[in-house]
Order: structure tokens, then sequence, then C-alpha cells
């Protein structure tokens, strides 16, 4: 289905949803300009849209304007000038993550990420090449994270993937390609879930991935039943989804929901089985919500399963100065 179509369909879904499947505060601040720049600009140049880099499309390099400013004049400074840019646009943070990943990869176990280079659909802004390989702030946030699991569970196995709030697709995009027979499913609200629809279909091709029209009006969505590498949902169809998972993942969107939003969605995610949980939140959670979503939350969310790890530093920094965690869970 045409991108913009899509779209308009979701939005209009939206409306009918239940209350636990809408945008909360969080993405209400944002919701009427994503949807703006998608109508007016379209999907091709996705990550040059300003709602984007602010919103799902995260960057090392500033976008504040004054910031921005201070970059471009720096990098009309000669060799000197460069080094001012990198360390502005935190290019050395981006080195030290993206080193992380290489040194303690575990190449030999599943799944395989050592290969992964993300692609240039959506025309980023920003993409930073090491080793002959692209990466963005958002590709070495999961590769750092899926080593920090492949660590704490040295025998793991994943055959399908789930996550909520999966971005423009970055996951499904390091996962797939480089693991045959891995399923990966995506849930978000729209208009996300539409860029995340386009991105993996230009990535993976449009014949492996399950779009939102396919799967509109199934009363339930078998997951044994995808013959598609990759399928994305929106979130009001999750309790439709019937049968297993082996990996859950959440990147930071819980922490842009209220607890009730995040119990609802932890049920569901608990009743599909799934072994392991990788989740990354903020310590000290995220403003425009009535309740943060705290440590001691995603605790209480997910009582059938064991923290067997977590990190605040080595896999857990965000950008200069700033810092997420990475947790780990077992299903008890």
């Amino acid at each position: 289905m045409d991108p913009r179509a899509l779209l308009e369909l979701m939005l209009s879904d939206l409306d009918g949803a239940q209350e636990l499947y809408k945008p909360t505060n969080f993405w209400q601040t944002g919701l009427e300009q994503v949807v703006k720049d998608l109508r007016e600009h379209g999907f091709t140049d996705f990550r040059r849209h300003p709602s984007a880099t602010f919103f799902y499309a995260p960057r090392y390099a500033p976008v504040a304007k004054p910031a921005v400013a201070l970059s471009r004049l720096a990098a009309l400074a000669g060799a000197n000038g460069k080094l001012i840019k990198d360390r502005l646009d935190q290019v050395p943070v981006a080195r030290g993550h993206h080193g992380t990943v290489r040194a303690l990869d575990l190449p030999d176990a599943a799944p395989r990420i050592a290969g992964m280079s993300e692609s240039a659909v959506g025309s980023p802004t920003e993409q930073l090449t090491f080793d002959g390989q692209r990466h963005s702030r958002s590709s070495l946030n999961y590769l750092r994270g899926l080593v920090m699991l492949k660590r704490a569970v040295p025998d793991l196995r994943i055959d399908t993937v789930l996550e909520i709030g999966g971005g423009y697709g970055t996951l499904g995009e390091i996962l797939v390609p480089q693991n045959p027979g891995l399923r990966y499913i995506d849930i978000d609200i729209p208009p996300v879930a539409a860029v995340a629809t386009y991105y993996l279909q230009q990535v993976l091709g449009t014949d492996q991935v399950l779009d939102y029209g396919a799967t509109r009006d199934a009363e339930k969505i078998e997951i044994d039943q995808i013959t598609q590498r990759a399928a994305v949902l929106c979130s009001w169809q999750l309790p439709k989804l019937v049968g297993s998972v082996d990996l859950f993942a959440n990147f930071i969107s819980f922490q842009e929901m209220e607890p009730d939003v995040v119990a609802n969605y932890a049920r569901l995610v608990s009743g599909l089985g799934a072994r392991y949980l990788l989740l990354r939140n903020s310590p000290v959670g995220k403003p425009n919500v009535r309740e943060p979503m705290l440590r001691e939350r995603y605790l209480e969310s997910f009582p059938e399963y064991e923290l067997v790890a977590s990190d605040c530093g080595l896999y857990g920094q965000d950008s200069e100065g700033t810092l997420s965690e990475v947790m780990v869970f077992v299903r008890r």
C-alpha cells in the first residue's frame, strides 16, 4: 500500500481505538507535527524532517538551532574546525559506542549482528562510518543493547522478536537480514507505524513486510502464519496476536507512556510467552507524562521475569552527559 494512503488509514482507525492504545501525553505534543511533515513532504526524506530528528530518528549531532549553527561554522575553519565540529556533533561518543560493539560482541553467538550497516533510506542527515559500516545513534543504541543481551544470556536462541515502539524500524534492519528464519514484529502508534512500514519495505523488500492494510480486518493474527520476515502492526492490534515470541524489546518508548498503559502492554507481552526482555529506560523518566516510568515500575510490570543484567554506562550511555539503563530479564 502507498505509504501516504497507509498513514491516512491508520490515523482514521486510531480515532476508534481504545484509550490504552492511543498516543499518551508525551506523544500528543509531537503527533501533529510528525503528521504534518509526512503529509507535506512525504516519506522519501523522512529522516530530514525536524519532527523525526526530535521524536523518533535520534542523532548524535545537536538539533538545537544555536548548536547546529555553531557546528556549521566550525566546519568552515579547516582541520582545527573539524576537531571542534566532531566534538560538537559527539562523534567521539559515537566512536566509543561502536568500539563497545566491536570489542564485546560474541560473533559466534546468536543473533548475528556484526555485519550491520544502516541503509540510506529516508535520506538521513547524519550517518557515521566506522570500519566501512554506516551507523546512526539509533543503530548503535540497539547494537549495544543486543551485545549486552548476548553476554547476559549465553544460550540465547531467538526466532521471533516483538518490539513495541520500534521507531523507524532499526531493530528489524539489524536482525532480519543477518539471521535467516528470524521474524520481527513491530507494534507502534501512527504515524510512526507508517514510517516503519515504509522503511522496512525499502530495506527488506515490499513482499517481506506485512503491513497494516493486510491485517486491519483480521479478528486474530497468528504469529506462526506470518510468512513475511517482518510485520508492522498498530498498537490496538496487539491483543489480536496469537502465538508466542522469544524476545520482547522496548527502547525508551515505555518512558513516554503512563504506568497503566505500560501495565496493559506488559500483560499482553507476558501472555505471548516472551522468554527474554530487553528494555532501555531513562533513570529519571521523561517529561510531559503524568507519572514517570521509573525502574521499580518496570519490575512491577513484569513480575514473571527475573532481572539478570542492568547497566547505565557501557551499554547505557546515551549521548554525552546523558544515560539510559539497559535491562535484561529472563522468564522465571
